[in-house]
């Protein structure tokens, strides 16, 4: 009965010790994509928003609640940020614009077509318009166009009046 006792007792240890060496190995540290991320109070779009987060910010994962992870900053501050604001690498640059709804594209610097219409109209683009007959005032208009800046506040507003991303239902 006393060799049963200790069995159970070293079992119980073990266990404890795996218990304990597996929830602190896997500890999943996320980054932020964009900055201005926010970190919010709740696990929900219309939360207080408690700091705004830099590009590239470490964060290590909590918990998980349908849209949101819950989070600890480098600072020690605990909140809750929407999971398609995070990565699992760290990023390498800065976006802007659009970028915060469609994310980053990657294109290789050649002078394709297919290529200068997803970067915008490189001089080999532009040269290839006036080839093919388009207009020096559609060629300016497609330059403005592409040198509209849209500021995070009037994309956050644009996805909480439409209900897209994370404040869809």
């Amino acid at each position: 009965m006393q060799k049963l006792g200790k069995y159970l007792l070293i079992q119980i240890i073990l266990l404890a010790g795996i218990w304990l060496f597996t929830n602190s190995v896997s500890a999943e540290t996320v980054y932020v994509k964009r900055s201005g991320t926010k970190l919010q109070a709740t696990s929900s779009a219309k939360s207080k928003v408690l700091k705004k987060l830099g590009q590239g910010t470490a964060l290590e994962v909590a918990s998980k609640k349908g849209k949101f992870y819950e989070v600890t900053e480098p600072g020690g501050k605990k909140g809750w940020v929407f999971k398609f604001k995070l990565t699992s690498k760290k990023p390498s640059g800065g976006g802007s614009g659009l970028s915060s709804v469609v994310g980053e594209r990657k294109v290789a610097d050649s002078g394709s077509a297919s290529g200068s219409s997803i970067r915008g109209l490189s001089p080999v683009s532009e040269e290839h318009a006036k080839k093919k007959g388009i207009s020096q005032s559609d060629i300016n208009a497609v330059k403005q166009m592409e040198s509209v800046q849209i500021s995070s506040s009037a994309v956050d507003q644009f996805l909480s009046g439409r209900k897209l991303g994370e404040y869809a239902e």
